[in-house]
C-alpha cells in the first residue's frame, strides 16, 4: 500500500507560468488521468499514510474535482489532503463555498502567489487578471474558514520582491494558516526560459529572510522550502529543515557536504539546480 502520493488531477491549467515545472505546452495536450485511476490511487494509500496531495496542471479545472474529493475523505477520514492551486477558481464564490461546505477537515488549500503586484503576478503566470482572482479566491477561502496557505515559488522575477510580497501577505490574508517561500525546481517551462528564471540561491537569501522575519514579527507561520541550511542564519534553519519525502529522487547533496554537520537536517539541492548553477555557494557546516 502507499504510505503517500501526490497526484495530478489533470494536465491543464488556466495560467500558463514561466517558472512551471511541467512543460505546459505539452501537458496541455495529454489526456487527462482517467478518474477510475485516480480513485483506485486513493484506495491503494495505507490507512496510516502521512498525506494526499493533489495537484495539477490545475486540480480545480477537473469536472469530478469534488467527487475526488469526497471519496478521499470518506475512504480516509482521518487523512491530511492538501489542493495545490492558483486560486484563481475560489473567486468565484459557489466554488468556495461547495469546498467550504464539505467538511473535509483534516485538509488544507495551497494557493500560489507570486507577487504583491498585479504586473508581476501576471508576467509569471502569463495570464491576464490572474492575480485578481488569485486574490480574490484567497479571500473567499478565508471568508468561509478554509485552511489556507499561500506559497511564492521564488524566481529572478519576483525575488527581490520577497519582503514586499509578505508584508502584503500580513496585511491582506491574516488568517492563512502559513506563507511559504521555496525555490523552484528548474524543469518544464522553468527549464525552457532558465536565462529568464533562474536566480542564484545566494542571492535570494537576504530577501527571503527579511520576508520570513517580516512574517514572524506579525506572529505569523512561515516557512522556507528548498534553501539548503548552509546559505541561511542558523536563526531560520527551522523554517527549512527537512525534505519532503516524495521529491527525494529530485534532490541531491554535493561534495561539500560531505563534511557537513547539518546534512542529516538539510532540506537538500534539487538537481536541477545543482546542475545548471554549480555547486560553489554550498560549505559545509561546523558544530554551534
Amino acid at each position: 500500500m502507499l504510505a503517500m502520493t501526490d497526484w495530478p488531477l489533470t494536465f491543464k491549467c488556466n495560467d500558463n507560468c514561466i517558472s512551471c515545472i511541467n512543460n505546459t505546452k505539452v501537458m496541455s495536450k495529454t489526456e487527462d488521468p482517467p478518474l477510475w485511476q485516480a480513485m483506485a490511487i486513493i484506495d491503494s494509500i495505507d490507512p496510516k499514510a502521512d498525506y494526499l496531495g493533489l495537484s495539477g496542471g490545475e486540480p480545480t479545472m477537473r469536472k469530478e474535482f469534488f467527487d475526488v474529493l469526497r471519496h478521499a475523505r470518506e475512504r480516509h477520514p482521518e487523512l491530511y489532503i492538501f489542493v495545490v492551486s492558483n486560486g484563481r477558481m475560489f473567486s468565484y464564490m459557489d466554488f468556495a463555498r461547495r469546498l467550504a461546505g464539505m467538511g473535509l477537515g483534516n485538509f488544507r488549500v495551497a494557493v500560489s502567489l507570486y507577487s504583491h503586484r498585479a504586473e508581476t503576478h501576471d508576467a509569471i503566470t502569463r495570464a491576464e487578471g490572474s492575480f485578481e482572482q488569485t486574490t480574490a479566491g484567497i479571500r473567499n477561502l478565508l471568508e468561509l474558514r478554509v485552511p489556507t496557505e499561500v506559497r511564492t515559488v521564488i524566481n529572478r522575477l519576483n525575488y527581490r520582491e520577497l519582503p514586499e510580497i509578505a508584508a502584503f501577505i500580513a496585511g491582506e490574508f491574516p488568517g492563512i494558516d502559513r506563507a511559504v517561500f521555496m525555490n523552484m525546481k528548474i524543469t518544464g517551462n522553468a527549464y525552457i526560459n532558465r536565462e529568464q528564471v533562474l536566480v542564484k540561491i545566494s542571492d535570494v537569501v537576504p530577501y527571503a529572510a527579511k520576508a520570513a522575519r517580516i512574517l514572524r514579527s506579525k506572529g505569523m507561520e512561515a516557512r522556507l522550502y528548498h534553501f539548503p541550511l548552509c546559505t541561511l542564519p542558523r536563526d531560520l534553519w527551522p523554517l527549512a529543515s527537512g525534505i519532503t519525502k516524495a521529491e527525494k529522487e529530485e534532490l541531491t547533496l554535493v561534495k561539500a557536504c560531505g563534511r557537513c554537520k547539518a546534512r542529516k537536517d538539510c532540506p537538500e539541492i534539487w538537481k536541477s539546480y545543482a546542475c545548471l548553477a554549480g555547486d560553489g555557494e554550498f560549505k559545509a557546516v561546523g558544530n554551534r
